[in-house]
């Protein structure tokens, strides 16, 4: 029997079919017709390390466990397959990828499941988050360089940024925008800010320059916070390297399961953290806040992943729902292939209440 993309909602799963599919016909587990197909025992190396995170679970469970069949709890916690199928589809998909390992009667099929981290309340997640706090007290109102409250620097290199890593390749486009007049700005005003007049940022320290770039010129309008009949030069950017290595610091619960391999156990140990750390550098800054020492706690974090030889730290844009970010460390790699002025001609803004009413 044979499957198709259309059984999936994983796009790991999916790009693997679109690679490595040598026959089209019909789908035997969602009946599309006509499509790339192949067999689900392609999987089954990727589904084993994932099943092998889950525990059955037997007895007495404290409240907020909601255990079920392993089939279930993966599309749970995961959504890997497509939903409209029925689950009676997917449990007879993750059979037959199981199928050489486990037989259909195995107990991972029989009995309710629940996730090792959840069974056993790791709690290094919510230790943590404390930790953080307390170092974000400590470089903004106590010690700048000599610090006593530190993150676990170590975990971070180790353990959770190599699951988080990714690269883009030669040729891909960036934008970067600008505020400017109508006959906006020169090539070489678009680039990162010089030494002397570098201010403080969100990854940056004051007096040292990166270059913050989006992925989609819309994000690049929302993030320039320009409003109506304001003009703002875009520039275009080009990866003229072969790779640009990044850290992924986005949608961190949006993983695919597949992407992180040996490191699923410590990514579910400490999304959560993750997740913080996410929000940090994603956060908008208003104008009560301080940029000098809001943005310690994160400017620390991007001098330390730079350490470690990234060339960016990719976040989600706060201003532009789906949008991608990017700190440059080192700007050498990209180049100025394109350049226009645009004029704001319409502006939406939403707002929600502060307080509700009574």
């Amino acid at each position: 029997m044979n499957c198709c993309s259309n059984c999936f909602d994983d796009l790991e799963l999916i790009g693997f079919i679109t690679s490595n599919s040598v026959k089209t016909g019909d789908c035997d587990y969602c009946s599309t017709t006509n499509t790339s197909l192949i067999n689900p025992r392609e999987f089954e190396e990727k589904f084993i390390s994932l099943v092998d995170i889950y525990e059955p679970v037997k007895g007495e469970i404290d409240e907020g466990i909601s255990p079920d069949l392993i089939h279930k709890k993966i599309q749970d916690d995961w959504s890997i397959f497509n939903g409209d199928i029925g689950t009676d589809v997917h449990q007879s998909l993750l059979k037959e990828i199981l199928s050489s390992s486990f037989k259909g009667k195995d107990r991972l099929f029989t009995e309710p499941h629940e996730l090792r981290v959840i069974l056993h309340k790791l709690e290094e997640a919510e230790t943590l988050e404390k930790e953080w706090e307390a170092f974000a007290n400590e470089i903004k109102t106590n010690n700048r360089f000599f610090i006593g409250e530190s993150i676990s620097l170590e975990l971070l290199k180790d353990d959770l940024f190599p699951v988080h890593t990714k690269v883009y390749k030669k040729g891909k486009l960036f934008y970067r925008g600008r505020i400017s007049t109508e006959e906006g700005y020169k090539k070489e005003k678009m680039g990162k800010p010089p030494i002397g007049v570098s201010k403080s940022g969100r990854a940056n320290p004051v007096g040292i320059p990166y270059l913050y770039i989006s992925t989609e010129k819309e994000t690049v309008l929302y993030e320039s916070r320009a409003t109506h009949s304001d003009f703002i030069t875009i520039a275009e950017f080009r990866l003229v390297d072969e790779t640009m290595k990044v850290l992924r610091l986005r949608k961190i619960e949006d993983l695919s399961p597949f992407m992180a391999e040996d490191g699923l156990e410590n990514y579910l140990k400490y999304r959560k953290y993750l997740k913080r750390l996410e929000q940090e550098l994603s956060k908008p800054l208003r104008r009560h806040d301080d940029e000098m020492l809001d943005y310690l706690p994160t400017q620390y974090l991007c001098e330390y992943v730079k350490s470690l030889g990234y060339d960016a730290i990719e976040y989600g844009s706060s201003l532009h729902d789906g949008g991608i970010n990017l700190a440059v460390f080192d700007d050498s790699k990209l180049e100025i292939t394109g350049l226009n002025v645009y004029e704001v001609i319409s502006i939406k803004l939403e707002t929600k209440p502060k307080l509700e009413p009574e």
